[in-house]
């Protein structure tokens, strides 16, 4: 009889196995810079299915939450579709059609043709056209409309490799021509990883679509060059000890990379470690690569004031210091010496990546660049950052990868550059 070998991952990989397909009684070969894996099975521990016979491809299948609405959501068709309550057919509807949603605890409701429907979810599948839209863009694959909390949820269920066509390019800079091209084949394994590790994480969904996970543009957001890059990468996963890898990623480091616990909580990844990114920063073409952020005095302490660290009116800045900063150079521990009516005087301590949550940009807009910076009281009373980089530092630098792109170098390199010890892993064909 032939041969059939399953391999499971462990730990994280537990709901997912690799059926090593029979070809007399051999199996996959190692290949020189990869594990090669084998056509992994759909298979989820969730209570009900999902998939739906639009799906063709082999990979796995991602939830992505496009939005929540408070109670209700109103979808007018605009190709013809399919409407599914739960997992039967209720009817096939062409544009034009109003849907409308409201939420119901956890359950949904549903009005059309003056009939009103109830379930714990619907589905939208295309019938003909390739995807649906929603919010002025376009997506591949169905919707599902379920509710939690009293919320209507507006769902993208779609294959991995749809749903990494619709992040790439939104997480990373394409290029002209292909100077890009092996910094976006590297990248779309982060990519691709992350999401991996992210399935069956909720009950509902998988992952965001903003920046709580990877932001995710649908369709609309796709680019030639890097759904080649996609293509060029199916199916391949980072893996440390036979894991997916923690595989984040940021835009510019400044120089150097950032200790993964330093950030994260995260566990059994020697890989994140802080790397000195080149004698010459490998990301000095990032144009955020060096930064200046200006404070009144007044508007210093209103940060502090907002993340409730002082209260009432009466402070104002004294002093400020770098108590202590990480390897790299990024600011673990700042000081704030502030003194109050009567000559009171209170010390504030901020700690790592809560100083950028906390100080922000000058014009508010956003968190601060990074907390890799110099910071300093000048003759006017006015706070100045001096900094370099742009995110948390942690894993894959984008503007390094780019520029080591540009340099000839291929994406596994790129990969063992940023994640050292890691291994590229064929999770399916």
């Amino acid at each position: 009889m032939p041969l059939s070998l399953r391999l499971s991952l462990k730990n994280n990989l537990s709901q997912f196995t690799f059926l090593l397909k029979p070809f007399g009684y051999s199996i996959c070969v190692l290949l020189s810079f990869m594990i090669i894996g084998c056509g992994a099975s759909k298979k989820f521990t969730r209570d009900e299915k999902y998939e739906d016979e639009i799906y063709k491809d082999n990979s796995s299948l991602i939830r992505v939450l496009l939005d929540e609405k408070l109670n209700s959501f109103s979808y007018t068709v605009d190709n013809t579709v399919i409407l599914k309550k739960d997992q039967k057919t209720i009817s096939n509807l062409d544009k034009g059609n109003t849907l409308q949603f409201f939420a119901d605890g956890n359950n949904v409701k549903l009005v059309l043709d003056n009939k009103t429907y109830s379930s714990k979810f619907f589905q939208v599948i295309p019938e003909n056209a390739r995807t649906l839209k929603v919010n002025d863009k376009s997506y591949k694959g169905a919707f599902r409309i379920a509710s939690k909390n009293n919320k209507i949820q507006i769902i993208n269920t779609l294959t991995l490799e749809e749903y990494i066509k619709g992040v790439v390019p939104m997480e990373m800079p394409v290029g002209k021509g292909t100077e890009n091209f092996e910094a976006l084949k590297a990248f779309a394994i982060c990519v691709r990883t992350y999401a991996i590790k992210k399935l069956n994480s909720n009950s509902t969904y998988d992952i965001y679509n903003d920046t709580r996970d990877q932001v995710y543009g649908g369709e609309s957001s796709e680019r030639i060059l890097s759904n080649k890059a996609i293509l060029e990468t199916r199916g391949l996963i980072l893996t440390y000890d036979n894991n997916p890898a923690a595989t984040y990623y940021h835009s510019t480091c400044g120089g150097f990379t950032e200790e993964g616990t330093n950030v994260f909580q995260v566990k059994n990844a020697p890989y994140l470690q802080s790397i000195r990114d080149g004698d010459e920063p490998l990301c000095n073409i990032s144009p955020k690569f060096q930064w200046v952020e200006t404070y009144p005095d007044y508007e210093f302490v209103n940060r502090l004031r907002t993340a409730g660290l002082v209260s009432g009116p009466e402070w104002k800045l004294d002093r400020l210091n770098v108590n202590s900063r990480f390897k790299s150079g990024r600011v673990n521990e700042l000081q704030i010496n502030l003194i109050g009516d009567g000559k009171k005087d209170k010390v504030v301590k901020i700690y790592g990546n809560d100083i950028r949550k906390i100080i922000r940009s000058s014009d508010n807009s956003s968190i601060l660049n990074s907390n890799f910076f110099d910071i300093m009281i000048d003759d006017k009373n006015n706070v100045v950052i001096s900094g370099k980089g742009y995110g948390h530092g942690v894993g894959l630098c984008q503007w390094g990868a780019i520029n080591l792109s540009r340099q000839g170098k291929g994406f596994t390199y790129i990969l063992s550059h940023y994640y050292p010890g890691t291994k590229i892993l064929r999770f399916y064909d």
